[in-house]
């Protein structure tokens, strides 16, 4: 049994979009979740385009199977949807699908659509940074404070000493200095 004809055997279990490409990186079949991606006057037209043609990424899933005669994984690699310039982050696996024979007879693609989780990722990390720039702010305030402090504390006791040494009859009390 050919691997095509293995994954059609279970193709309707899969839970993350899929594609499927003929041997030149021709889409050929998907299944829903896929179509959803996109608008309906994409979605409508996916079957003989190019994953080029209807998505901005970094690299060719496709080829990079397709060049490496193996199963390939890219994680959070971020796409865009060219008709509405949605952003999406994935994780993508590909394998080259092989014939009876061994020959090339297309591409499965997988991708699991990461977005809402890389976004809270994203966003905890803007949070920590954020938190760490306001300890250093209060990091930097508390030392101030202390600096202030300590000279309000060392004239404190520079005008006690005075006040004592006036008690004494010392220092005239016309010289107290504040």
């Amino acid at each position: 049994m050919s691997q095509s004809a293995a994954f059609q055997e279970v193709k309707d279990v899969v839970i993350d979009a899929w594609f499927t490409t003929d041997p030149s990186g021709v889409i050929v079949d998907f299944n829903r979740v896929f179509f959803s991606l996109f608008p309906r006057n994409v979605a409508r037209k996916l079957k003989g385009l190019t994953l080029s043609e209807i998505m901005s990424m970094p690299m060719d899933i496709v080829q990079e199977a397709v060049d490496q005669n193996r199963q390939v994984r890219f994680d959070e690699v971020v796409a865009t949807i060219l008709e509405t310039q949605e952003e999406f982050r994935f994780i993508l696996s590909a394998i080259p699908l092989l014939g009876e024979e061994k020959v090339l007879e297309g591409t499965l693609v997988i991708l699991r659509n990461v977005t809402d989780e890389a976004m809270v990722q994203i966003k905890y990390q803007e949070m920590l940074e954020r938190e760490a720039r306001e300890r250093e702010l209060l990091k930097a305030e508390l030392v101030r404070r202390t600096e202030r402090l300590i000279q309000i504390s060392e004239r404190y006791y520079e005008l006690k000493a005075q006040i004592r040494k006036r008690a004494k009859g010392q220092v005239s009390p016309f010289k107290l200095k504040i």
